[in-house]
């Protein structure tokens, strides 16, 4: 039995049920002063003997009132069903809050390095390529292929769970934020002002440092991956070209300043970037115009 992997899977099943109770009971908690169930201040934490006697007892209660076992397991899946559809609906709906991160991807960083190297390398070999040469130069790319796609491994957990985090803390800003405005103008909010103000500054500073941790993240993994292919491009130039050639090789695989780790964009729904809308209504009007020129 492998201890060391059930140990991984309860330690990810208990953050991933966690996170998920943390963001739907701060929703509901602010939510609840919206509401005419009573103050969300008042009785926050229940009594834990009459909390005891429940739980003890709960079996007993449920049989009076003929509730079945199948009706708890139904309750149980819906309140799963709604935490998780809470997490999801924060998590997508901070996509689309600017600013949003981009990372850069790894075969851009690959074709960075490695593009131009390539055809210094062909052109080391000269215009007459043998299948042999022709087969190296093949394995040579799909081994670079799978030291960016290792690399890309490496790191797409710790990226993904705090791109997560950053997502989530835009939503939590910008649903504290109308909570906050609802709550002063009618001025019918019965929780405390103190707490939703002190969510508003926890999301914000998770916010901030998430997003830090997000672009600290990308510039290890592309600093990494750009390490790990110069190095086998380099080693393999000694072998395959000249000494003449081996120079420019090695100015070739000089990163471009261009290409950042990850930067700033605003998403858009179905065309991705805002720039990318840009350029995509810039074409319509293109081809708007020269429709209206040929029919004039």
């Amino acid at each position: 039995m492998d201890v060391e992997g059930l140990l991984q899977s309860v330690i990810r099943f208990s953050n991933f049920m966690t996170s998920r109770l943390l963001v739907a009971g701060v929703v509901f908690y602010i939510l609840s002063g919206f509401t005419d169930i009573g103050s969300s201040t008042e009785g926050f934490l229940p009594n834990a003997d009459i909390l005891n006697e429940v739980v003890q007892n709960y079996q007993n209660i449920f049989d009076v009132l003929g509730v079945s076992d199948f009706a708890l397991l139904l309750i149980l899946f819906v309140f799963l069903t709604t935490i998780h559809i809470v997490y999801v609906v924060f998590n997508r709906l901070g996509t689309y809050i600017p600013p949003a991160i981009i990372p850069l991807s790894g075969w851009e960083a690959n074709d960075d390095v490695t593009l131009a190297a390539f055809d210094i390398l062909r052109e080391a070999r000269g215009e007459e390529h043998t299948d042999e040469e022709n087969q190296r130069l093949y394995e040579f790319k799909k081994k670079l292929r799978e030291i960016e796609q290792t690399t890309e491994a490496a790191y797409h957990d710790e990226i993904a769970g705090v791109s997560t985090a950053y997502n989530i803390s835009k939503t939590f800003v910008v649903f504290t934020a109308l909570a906050g405005i609802y709550a002063l103008v009618p001025g019918k909010y019965s929780g405390d002002m103190g707490l939703l103000a002190g969510i508003l500054g926890i999301s914000v500073a998770t916010a901030v440092y998430t997003a830090f941790a997000i672009f600290r993240a990308n510039y290890e993994r592309i600093g990494t991956l750009r390490e790990a292919l110069i190095v086998q491009f380099l080693e393999f130039s000694r072998i395959w070209a000249p000494q003449e050639y081996q120079a420019r090789i090695a100015t070739a695989c000089t990163p471009s300043r261009e290409l950042k780790p990850a930067h700033f964009a605003v998403l858009v729904p179905v065309f991705g970037t805002l720039d990318e809308l840009v350029v995509e209504v810039r074409r319509w009007r293109e081809r708007r115009s020269r429709k209206r020129m040929r029919s004039a």
